[in-house]
């Protein structure tokens, strides 16, 4: 026998339910999904009701005039009140929404329920994005021609300005959104303070060098910023990720004899690894942790402590917050590498960029998330393309198509498996067969990561 879902809740709502004539008020708990709820109330109507469900596809709730109501919500989330009226109805015979007796306020009301339609909170986005763009416009022109020593007085005393602004909107007027805009313009005139202190320290400074002056900058400004804008920990937490990884990168260039494409390389490899530890990172920054596991046969027979709802529902938004900003973070770095690896001397460099590519592309089905995906999507993407465009531009004209074409074919199987693919589930020897080919390839990326650096190379001098 199926068992049933408990639930502990101190809250119910009243409801009226209505099925075939006949009416019900119960006192439900509004935490609680629906679904699990309508066993019970299709019982109140006689134990028949329940069986001739399977008769048609089922029972559904509705109120009038409104679509079903989603069973997998709570009573909360679909806002039932005291007193309310809901229909029971066969999934097959819901009731048919209302006819509007007045063609424009009917037009009105699509209008104001329009997705797209401007709300005082989009409001407020537009002004904060005018103020974005107007940012960006005078960190451009902070790099414009001018004494390095001027640029880096007037960058650094831009970020040190903007933190302090930040910290006023954050801590005085409680505006968190508009603290970490502040916040991260402050991070983006430190960059290219950071930038140019290398090169007033050192004229004749390799742009690898640079920056890790500018990751560096970078860096210390966001690290201020998570102090003084604890809100914003969780985009704070992504740029951090990212900007730790060019850093890395920056310096393994700079302070050994490596070359920008393998320093990119081994940034990559060194992003690769971190990524795989985003979900218990993500877990352990929202706060949670999970209870020790029992250690003899007196401890299962204890109580398990309740945890409460509000705490899994905040600390859980707060999981898929972190695990969202960090893939981008991490995402937004292998952006930036893997084009400067394309640029390597040799074959090998895009070999292990296009490697790398794959494994992204392996890895990119277990993130639940929408930005999640596309973040870990992005990278690879961008590398397909850059070296189809690199092959095409390479060969002439007339011989074109044998790269133009393949493209196309691409773009159409592209499209086919965007209405053949969602919510197909495969079978489990194909699921298993990835994890095999993923585990495959990122044993690959090691071997050609020596290649890209020249180990083989070396060995074979060192053996004569």
């Amino acid at each position: 026998m199926e068992e049933q879902t408990q639930y502990r809740t101190t809250s119910s709502a009243r409801l009226r339910f209505v099925l075939n004539g006949q009416t019900r008020d119960l006192a439900l708990p509004v935490e609680v999904p629906l679904a699990d709820l309508l066993p019970a109330i299709l019982a109140q109507f006689g134990a028949e009701t329940i069986e001739q469900g399977a008769e048609h596809e089922g029972w559904i709730v509705q109120r009038i005039g409104e679509a079903a109501l989603d069973g997998d919500r709570t009573l909360l989330q679909l806002s039932a009140v005291d007193g309310e009226s809901l229909h029971l109805r066969p999934r097959a015979e819901q009731l048919a929404a209302i006819d509007y007796d007045d063609l424009v306020d009917g037009l009105a009301e699509q209008v104001r329920e329009h997705p797209g339609a401007l709300t005082p909170a989009r409001v407020g986005w537009m002004f904060r994005l005018g103020a974005v763009a107007v940012l960006l416009v005078a960190w451009w022109l902070v790099q414009a021609d001018a004494p390095v020593g001027a640029q880096v007085l007037l960058s650094a005393g831009l970020s040190v300005v903007l933190l302090a602004a930040a910290a006023l909107v954050a801590r005085g007027a409680a505006k968190p959104v508009p603290a970490v805009i502040l916040a991260g313009a402050s991070a983006g005139f430190a960059t290219v303070s950071g930038y140019y202190l290398i090169l007033l320290l050192d004229p004749s400074a390799t742009a690898m060098t640079g920056g890790t002056g500018a990751a560096a900058g970078a860096l210390l400004a966001l690290l201020a910023g998570v102090m003084v804008v604890a809100d914003g920990a969780a985009v704070f937490a992504g740029a951090i990720l990212c900007t730790v990884v060019l850093l890395v990168t920056g310096l393994i260039g700079s302070v050994t004899p490596a070359s920008p494409g393998q320093a990119c390389a081994i940034g990559l490899v060194i992003s690769l690894i971190l990524m795989l530890f985003i979900p218990t990172t993500a877990f352990r920054l929202s706060g949670l942790s999970l209870p020790m596991l029992p250690t003899g046969a007196e401890e299962l027979h204890e109580d398990i402590d309740a945890v409460s709802h509000k705490v899994v529902v905040d600390r859980g938004a707060a999981t898929f917050g972190y695990s969202t900003a960090l893939h981008v973070g991490g995402g937004a770095a292998q952006v930036v590498l893997l084009p400067m690896l394309d640029s390597g001397a040799d074959g090998w460099h895009l070999t292990f960029a296009l490697v790398v590519s794959l494994l992204l592309v392996l890895r990119s089905r277990h993130p639940s998330g929408m930005i999640q995906r596309w973040a870990v999507l992005a990278p690879a993407a961008l590398v397909v393309l850059l070296v189809a465009a690199w092959l095409g531009l390479a060969r002439p004209v007339e011989s074109r198509f044998v790269i133009v074409v393949p493209l196309v074919l691409v773009a159409g199987l592209l499209l086919l498996g965007g209405e053949r693919l969602p919510g197909r589930r495969f079978r489990p020897y194909w699921g298993r067969a990835v994890e095999i080919f993923e585990l495959l390839t990122a044993i690959a990326v090691l071997p050609i990561l020596l290649q890209v650096l020249g180990v083989y190379s070396v060995m074979r001098h060192l053996a004569g």
